[in-house]
């Protein structure tokens, strides 16, 4: 059997996040190319991205959204 992954869109499906089974690692694309990753850090319960903490995967997918809709603009 295949190992399960987490997978799921934001940012109105421009965004993608993907997490194998049991890595701690996140890896996203926007627009369908790749956006770099993040890492569940799981002492502490936090995501992180570029040297910033997030409390939940929430607050990292909200984010990101931000971080692309200032390059759009």
């Amino acid at each position: 059997m295949k190992p399960h992954a987490m997978s799921k869109y934001f940012g109105n499906g421009a965004g993608h996040v993907l997490r194998q089974h049991n890595s701690a690692e996140l890896r996203f694309s926007w627009r369908g190319k790749p956006d770099g990753s993040a890492r569940y850090v799981e002492p502490v319960n936090r995501y992180a991205r570029n040297g910033v903490e997030y409390p939940s995967l929430a607050a990292l997918l909200r984010a990101v959204e931000a971080e692309h809709a200032q390059k759009e603009r």
